[in-house]
This record gives structure tokens, C-alpha cells and sequence, in this order.
């Protein structure tokens, strides 16, 4: 834990015993049963720079177990993940979103992160595909964060960790990252300029947000309200326009290096599977998927870099 404080390797500490710390939910002794269920595979080759993949060996006996533990944690949003020959099929193509990033070549190379509502864990292994020194994951979903654990059990890396908290309940803002993430988390804050304020308090002076959201239209000014839901989601608050993020920015003491096209989402990059088999994208569109079923426009997703002033 490079560049790590002596707070942030404490925090860490708490939950070397118990990953959920004082969390309480009553299926957690069940998924620890299931973590505690799964099998050691031999000979294991890991690759998180192509994908995120595990390949060794274990006995057909094995494969099932794993298939039916693993199944025990849908929903699974983010992924793929093949394990052996264990294919998650997640809701999410997180592979479209991770190129849309690496296309603003954005150095991870050494670099500590944090990656705040990071879910599962896919885009921190893929950070560590390309290079990072150290990963920390915050994540108040006992679900992901049981996902994670499961994934790790194969992976087995010590160079990232899952903490069940949001970045609210972080007491402490010292700065010691290179990079701080946040991706798909704007959009649920409602008060954005207060998360992009707590983000920045853990960077480095010289260091840089990587913010991914959603984008509205210029038409809507500063920012598109949902009145009610946005594609079937009740917690969007905000979906800012282009001028609305500059001006957010500004407002936010930083200031933006690189901004990436928007870009739709569609069915290819979102979608329903065995794995997560509730309600995806297609159930909050209209028929020719271009509105949503609200009547507003169908999600645009942009990655924004950003640096202090």
C-alpha cells in the first residue's frame, strides 16, 4: 500500500477479520457459507488486461459448485467475468465503458485509487490490468461487495480491497490518490457539487477525478430534473448538460482536461441475462428506444477528466 496513510491502512485493518465490518444484513452469514463454499483452483493463470479471466484447473465437480455458488449473487450488473469455464454474463458490457476510458489515455500505471460506488470490482481489476499500485473500492452494497469477495477468492489479489461505505462516511480526506474514480454515481447525488467536493478531498494536488455520468441534451440548460423516475430509475436527481458539468466544475474548485463524446446506451452495452434476470435497460425505453418511458430523452453516458485549480 504505497503512498497509503496511517488512516486509510487503519480503515483498511478493521476489515482484515470481517470484510462487512458492523454491517447488518441478514444474508451475510449465508454468503459467507458461499465464499467459504468455494473450491481452490490450481495452477491458476489470472488476466485482467484483456478482459477478466481465470483459467487452472479443477474437476467437473468443482465447475458446477462454483456455477451454483456464484448464481447465488445475482444480480451481477457489472462484468463479464470467466472463471475457468464459468462464464458471468453480467447485465452490463463493462468492457464498452473500460475502452471508453482507456481512449482518453489516462496514465494507472504505479498509481493509487480510489474508485468510489465501484460495484463489484470490475473496473478496480482492470485498473490493476494496467498496472495501478493499489486499488481501494468503496462500496455500501453488501451484494457487490460479496461479489467481489467471490471474485477475489480466484483472483486472489492483494493489491486492491473492498470497503462497505460511501464516500459520506469516510471521516477522515487526506489527500493520497492519484487518481480518484467515480463512475455512475453523479446522477444519484442529490447534491453534486458536494460529491465532486468529497472527491477531490482525497487527491493529490496534482492528481485527477475520472468522473463517467450521464449527459442531457443543451436544450435542457443547466441540467435535465426527472420529475418523477428516468428510465423506470426513482433516484436520478440531476443529468446534466455539457454546459451544466463545466459550470458544476468550476463551481467545484476544478477544472476539466479532457472530455470524451457521449456516447448512447443501448441494448448491446446493457441487458437483461441469466445473471441478471430483473429489469435492464430495454423495460425503461420506448419501443423505438429513443425516449425514455417517461417521454425524456434515452440515456448519453460521458467520461470527463478533471484536475484541481
Amino acid at each position: 500500500m504505497i503512498g497509503l496513510n496511517d488512516r486509510w491502512t487503519t480503515l483498511l485493518s478493521t476489515f482484515d477479520i470481517d470484510p462487512y465490518g458492523q454491517v447488518k444484513d441478514k444474508r451475510i452469514e449465508d454468503w459467507k457459507k458461499i465464499i467459504s463454499n468455494l473450491p481452490l483452483m490450481n495452477h491458476t493463470k489470472v488476466n485482467l488486461v484483456n478482459g477478466i479471466t481465470v483459467q487452472g484447473k479443477w474437476d467437473s465437480k468443482d465447475r458446477k459448485r462454483t456455477e451454483e455458488d456464484l448464481m447465488q449473487l445475482v444480480p451481477w450488473r457489472k462484468g463479464p467475468f470467466t472463471i475457468q469455464d464459468v462464464f458471468i454474463d453480467a447485465e452490463w458490457q463493462s468492457s464498452m465503458k473500460w475502452k471508453r476510458i482507456l481512449e482518453l489515455d489516462i496514465d494507472l500505471k504505479e498509481k493509487n485509487i480510489l474508485d468510489v460506488g465501484s460495484g463489484n470490482g470490475y473496473y478496480g481489476f482492470r485498473m490493476l490490468g494496467k498496472g495501478a499500485e493499489f486499488v481501494i473500492c468503496l462500496e455500501p452494497n453488501v451484494t457487490h461487495l460479496t461479489q467481489f469477495l467471490a471474485l477475489n477468492h480466484f483472483i486472489n489479489s492483494d493489491r486492491i480491497r473492498m470497503v462497505p461505505q460511501r464516500i459520506e462516511e469516510i471521516s477522515f480526506s487526506d489527500k493520497c490518490f492519484d487518481l480518484v474514480f467515480s463512475m455512475g454515481v453523479l446522477y444519484h447525488q442529490r447534491n453534486p457539487e458536494n460529491h465532486l467536493n468529497l472527491l477531490a478531498s482525497h487527491l493529490k494536488e496534482e492528481g485527477q477525478i475520472i468522473l463517467e455520468t450521464l449527459i442531457a441534451p443543451d436544450e435542457y440548460g443547466q441540467a435535465l430534473i426527472p420529475k418523477s423516475t428516468y428510465a423506470n430509475m426513482s433516484n436520478v436527481w440531476f443529468i446534466h448538460t455539457r454546459k451544466g458539468l463545466e459550470d458544476l466544475v468550476n463551481d467545484s474548485g476544478l477544472k476539466i482536461l479532457q472530455i470524451g463524446s457521449s456516447v448512447k446506451t443501448t441494448p448491446v452495452e446493457q441487458r437483461a441475462t441469466k445473471w441478471m434476470p430483473f429489469r435492464s435497460l430495454v423495460d425503461g425505453l420506448d419501443q423505438a428506444l429513443d425516449r425514455t418511458v417517461e417521454g425524456l430523452p434515452s440515456p448519453d453516458r460521458v467520461v470527463l477528466v478533471l484536475t484541481k485549480l
